[in-house]
């Protein structure tokens, strides 16, 4: 029987230096370093574009050894996108020309060109053969999941099948879920055991694809793989089984023929089947999926990889921001490599990898897609506005952009500014990420402290905590975490039910539609928004309107924001204006003032009355600050989440709320308040210029 072995070493685009150094300690060299010692087991290798450029420039001898393992027929070089999109996220065009720009990579590095493509989380949809045929890819990888979706059984899948598009014929591997869940967990007796069973029932081809994170870096991983020996014991094992086990590359077994056609689905391996679901379905799919024999189980239909796009409208700004900018990108190669670099699949999705949840994985795809921005803006300084579906969901969004600036609003609900990219240096500080129910959550509760990462059990089965407590920040939000939010709340709400998102707002401001105008003139552009809404007490709305007008000038880092509260309340109420500003962190040398101090990001509570709150942020070289026109108490909290990633359930810190909140009396006519929204970036001094 034949053994394909598929290694795909991965590193997300901005992910930091010391990250890919400590995974290329801990997997990437001793796995290789093991290896060379067992010049009779082939692998077939993927690198991601973005870790692979940084090893050509830090580790020049580690890419050597892997050219002198390709020099003497152990590896074969397996392509992809560059920067590892979802193909089925991006169109065709880019598709293909991020698995040229790999594969041109890997053939000025290798001498040779790769013929097969590691599809990114093997999320395949029915039109990719086209796509990989005409980026001229021969075959490529999925898992099991996606045959027995179709109905084929745990024996049907040892061997290849080939598949078509239009005509674009493709061969497709199915990886063996056992195997993925055996190599580098189980003891070998076991794996012998499976081996030998598919061996004897006259099976030609069994293949293993993963992360080659699990074999170091994975909780665990390094002390069980390398320390107590269990790569060197597997290496060991092959080569003393070559007699009825060999290890073969793709290009190799393809001389065999295929098991014959098959046309797939739209599928992924059965994890991110659960990942993509509503939460309380995911819990549904992980039960009916938990049978571990691969020979019994049924295999129900999970979820769909972009339904992660109507699950995370975060995801869905991000995607659509990438799709506006790719086609004007397109004759510009410069802003084209940086839309390549924002594709990186790892910020639009989240599973048991920390994912969207990370503000440096986020903020990394909005630097790139600023800079592509730039690069295709006027030379010279310019001001507009417009009403258009940014987000193609039906409705209009609205956009003041300038040379230094762009700011997009929610018209459809409450008129919120959702994101601010100031363009000096690439950043949207309204990156935000709102607290929501995930299914995994039910678990933290009983995640341990003390549980044991021993390398016996693989992410998915572990439910470890990084703290104590972490269940005491589940809170979720009704709305969206953004800024210009429009709180009509009555006189009995308190900071600590604001913060839990625990309260009764009397208002229909937060979530409702926004009526919205658009005015250019020469050296500025304004934004008319208006709700005709309610203040409700019981059944009966008295009639209540905001009226917000945002005005932005040409060459000019400020919106200047107006209020106009008008309506027939005889009471009086709080009207609270909420900011949102996202950062990579809250610790280090970032804080914020009201004129009394540096505070913490991570600051709660109200503070006494202020005409301004200003943030200062070293690290992206940015100073926003929100301005208005008389001393009033703040509420502030920071916006953390409690995610899950490979090494557990963690907090988050996701963004700094802060609400100037007005006691509002309209009994002698309308109010009017004035605020102004600024940007200043910080010199090399970290001075605010």
């Amino acid at each position: 029987m034949n053994l394909i072995l598929c290694i795909h070493n991965h590193q997300p685009v901005g992910n930091m230096d010391f990250i890919l150094e400590d995974a290329y300690k801990a997997a990437y060299l001793p796995f290789f370093e093991v290896l060379k010692n067992y010049k009779d087991i082939k692998i077939n290798l993927h690198f991601s574009g973005f870790l692979f450029t940084w090893l050509l420039e830090k580790k020049p001898d580690y890419i050597a050894l892997l050219k002198l393992l390709k020099k003497q027929g152990q590896i074969e070089i397996v392509s992809g996108g560059m920067f590892e999109p979802i193909l089925s996220l991006i169109s065709e065009e880019d598709g293909c020309g991020q698995i040229k720009m790999h594969a041109d990579l890997m053939e000025d590095v290798f001498g040779e060109r790769p013929k097969g493509l590691w599809l990114a989380e093997r999320v395949y949809e029915p039109h990719l053969p086209r796509t990989l045929d005409k980026a001229g890819m021969v075959y490529t990888l999925v898992d099991d999941n996606h045959f027995k979706a179709i109905g084929l059984s745990e024996d049907d899948l040892f061997g290849y099948y080939v598949s078509e598009f239009e005509g674009h014929k493709l061969a497709i591997f199915p990886g063996l879920e056992y195997l993925r869940y055996s190599i580098p967990f189980k003891p070998l007796d076991v794996l012998d055991a499976y081996l030998k069973e598919a061996d004897g029932k006259g099976h030609k081809l069994a293949v293993f694809g993963d992360d080659g994170e699990k074999f170091g870096l994975w909780p665990g991983t390094n002390k069980s793989v390398y320390e107590e020996g269990w790569l060197k014991s597997f290496f060991e094992y092959l080569t003393e089984n070559q007699k009825w086990l060999k290890t073969v590359t793709f290009s190799e077994y393809l001389t065999n023929p295929p098991k014959g056609p098959i046309y797939l689905d739209c599928q992924s391996y059965k994890e991110m089947g659960e990942w993509s679901l509503p939460p309380n379905l995911a819990k549904e799919y992980s039960t009916a999926i938990n049978n571990k024999n691969p020979y019994e189980k049924t295999m129900p239909k999970g979820g769909y990889f972009k339904y992660f796009l109507i699950k995370y409208p975060e995801s869905n700004d991000m995607h659509k921001k990438m799709l506006s900018l790719t086609r004007k990108a397109d004759g510009n190669p410069e802003a084209k490599k940086h839309v390549y670099m924002g594709q990186c699949n790892d910020s639009y999705w989240h599973g048991v990898f920390g994912g969207l949840y990370l503000p440096h994985l986020r903020a990394s795809v909005y630097g790139h897609l600023i800079d592509a921005e730039k690069l295709l803006d006027p030379k010279k300084p310019f001001v507009s506005g417009t009403l258009q579906d940014v987000n193609l969901d039906g409705m209009d969004e609205a956009i003041l952009t300038n040379n230094l600036m762009k700011a997009y609003f929610y018209l459809k609900e409450g008129g919120a500014l959702y994101e601010l990219d100031y363009k000096p240096t690439s950043s949207n500080l309204m990156a935000n990420l709102y607290r929501r129910y995930e299914g995994y959550h039910d678990k933290i509760k009983i995640a341990s402290l003390d549980d044991v990462a021993d390398g016996t059990k693989t992410i998915h089965d572990m439910f470890t905590a990084k703290e104590e407590g972490l269940d005491r920040l589940l809170y979720y939000d009704w709305y969206r975490r953004a800024s210009l939010i429009d709180h009509v709340m009555g006189k009995d709400v308190t900071w600590e039910s604001f913060y839990k998102c625990q309260y009764y707002e009397p208002g229909d401001f937060v979530k409702e539609p926004y009526e919205a105008n658009c005015k250019n003139e020469k050296n500025s552009s304004t934004l008319s928004l208006i709700r005709k809404g309610h203040f409700w007490k019981g059944s009966t709305g008295i009639a209540l309107t905001i009226e917000k007008t945002i005005r932005m000038n040409i060459n000019d880092s400020t919106l200047y924001i107006d209020y106009r509260i008008e309506g027939d309340l005889k009471e009086n109420f709080l009207l609270g204006v909420e900011f949102n500003f996202s950062f990579l962190g809250s610790g280090g040398d970032r804080y914020l003032d009201m004129g009394s101090g540096r505070i913490p990001l991570t600051s709660k509570g109200i503070y006494k009355p202020s005409e301004r709150v200003q943030f200062y942020d070293p690290y992206q070289k940015i100073a926003p600050a929100v301005e208005w026109d008389r001393p009033i108490s703040v509420w502030t909290f920071p916006v953390e989440v409690v995610s899950l990633s490979e090494t557990g359930f963690e907090r988050n810190y996701q963004s700094t709320m802060c609400m100037p909140v007005w006691d509002i009396d309209l009994t002698s006519g309308p109010r009017d308040i004035h605020v102004k929204l600024f940007v200043n970036g910080l010199n090399s001094h970290n001075d605010v210029q």
